[in-house]
């Protein structure tokens, strides 16, 4: 097998989504290594290669077709593109099966189903989503959509409610200790935020 494929990939992947989305790419590619050394005494044994390969092209359709249905394109992109190099059949199953599940929670009782490399990349894929940027972004979202809209604190705070619920759900979604631990934190710092702009929001005037 051919030792040097990853960082080919990578550069495979920059020349694709471009500086900005290589930057988004491979903060999820470090989150995947810390999560890995962390999960490192487990008895589950884990694919790095698989798992690089799969977190450097999780993204890869989205420079040409958007987030629609990216974990599918993506999957199919990285397929035929691994099928050029001198990769095994096992690992570009891992790779496909890793960005096929990096996008959905799974119902606990299916947990087990997914494979370890799919688990880490989706934890690794959401940590970045549980931050204030995420209520930035959000909130900027909501300005696009209904620019004619007066922004009330009543709307606001609804917004941010609507944020929150989501952190809550993703964090409940997170598959491993070591991704919820690291989570933990910035989460709970995030709510704190959250709950004390929704608390005095309700006196705002529009804007």
């Amino acid at each position: 097998m051919q030792t040097d494929i990853v960082p080919s990939i990578a550069q495979h992947v920059q020349e694709t989504l471009g500086d900005e989305g290589f930057r988004s790419v491979s903060a999820v590619v470090a989150s995947c290594k810390l999560l890995t050394l962390e999960l490192g005494d487990q008895e589950v044994a884990i694919d790095t290669q698989a798992l690089m390969l799969a977190a450097y092209l999780h993204d890869i359709s989205t420079a040409a077709h958007g987030f629609v249905n990216h974990h599918i394109l993506s999957a199919e992109m990285a397929v035929k593109l691994l099928r050029t190099y001198d990769v095994s059949s096992e690992c570009i199953r891992k790779v496909e099966q890793a960005i096929l599940v990096h996008t959905t929670a799974v119902p606990f009782a299916q947990r087990d189903a997914v494979p370890i490399e799919g688990r880490i990349l989706y934890d690794a894929d959401k940590l970045g989503r549980i931050s204030g940027l995420a209520v930035v972004t959000s909130l900027i979202e909501f300005g696009a959509r209904y620019s004619n809209r007066p922004v009330t604190g009543d709307v606001l705070a609804t917004i941010l409610r609507h944020v929150e619920e989501g952190f809550v759900e993703l964090y409940q979604s997170l598959y491993t200790e070591p991704a919820r631990a690291l989570a933990n934190e910035k989460f709970g710092r995030t709510l704190a935020f959250l709950d004390g702009v929704i608390e005095h929001l309700s006196e705002a005037t529009p804007i």
